[in-house]
């Protein structure tokens, strides 16, 4: 449970009192069930708004709801990737780019973009069957974190502030991505297999991307990646329920 706060701490701005040591690798393991704590709450917070407030301010809520539990934390490393990597400059170079304190335009647009994505996938995502979006979204978001940890280099070569938590080939860490992607099974083979779907693809892609222009990953583009999978899945689960309530 130690590593399960600690993890906690780290990902969201829930206080948790146990603390592991910064450079305590096992807190990753942990990652993918901090994702579920926050979909349960992002779930819960949408059902009660449901009871009264129409779909916009609801999504809207939900929206800032997510920046806010995470103190903002994910999307800056998406703004700070995406300042470094349309800077067009070669790889040493944008990684100098994303120590840079501030986000430039292009940063400050893909936040923006992002979060209107969010808001429409979210807008979409109703009916009896449609909570399941919400609780696993966040979750695989943070499985793919782990991922990217396990399979993919330190693109800073350890000296970065996310360095303590590359684990290579570590497949142990992976257990608990395992419970996000089962859960969807449980409602449906369709939906197990269409977000499964979602995530490998979505996952592979951002990973493939970050490889070809850094060489690995660093803490502001597992950052970006959580957000970038969590909106595909967030916008994938409005369509799929739209497509759903007119058959």
């Amino acid at each position: 449970m130690l590593n399960f706060f600690s993890a906690l701490s780290f990902l969201t701005i829930i206080p948790a009192s146990r603390q592991s040591p910064w450079s305590d690798k096992s807190k990753v393991l942990h990652f993918p069930l901090v994702g579920l704590l926050i979909g349960a709450l992002l779930y819960g917070l949408d059902h009660l708004l449901s009871s009264f407030a129409y779909r916009e301010v609801r999504a809207a809520l939900d929206v800032i709801f997510l920046a806010i539990i995470t103190g903002g934390l994910h999307l800056d490393g998406l703004a700070d990737s995406a300042y470094g990597l349309f800077s067009h400059k070669d790889k040493h170079k944008a990684l100098e780019i994303m120590k840079d304190p501030r986000i430039g335009s292009m940063g400050a647009i893909t936040a923006v973009l992002c979060l209107l994505l969010k808001f429409s996938g979210l807008a979409g995502i109703d009916g009896n069957q449609c909570w399941i979006w919400l609780l696993t979204a966040p979750a695989l978001a943070r499985s793919t974190q782990v991922i990217g940890l396990v399979f993919m280099d330190d693109a800073r070569g350890g000296g970065g502030m996310g360095a303590p938590f590359f684990q290579k080939l570590n497949y142990g860490a992976l257990i608990y991505c395992a419970i996000p992607l089962t859960l969807p099974f449980l409602l449906s083979l369709k939906t197990g297999l269409l977000i499964l779907g979602l995530f490998a693809f979505s996952t592979f892609i951002v990973l493939f991307y970050f490889q070809s222009k850094l060489g690995g990953m660093t803490g502001d583009t597992l950052g970006a990646a959580t957000e970038i999978v969590e909106t595909a899945l967030l916008v994938a689960g409005g369509l799929a329920c739209m497509s759903s309530a007119t058959h």
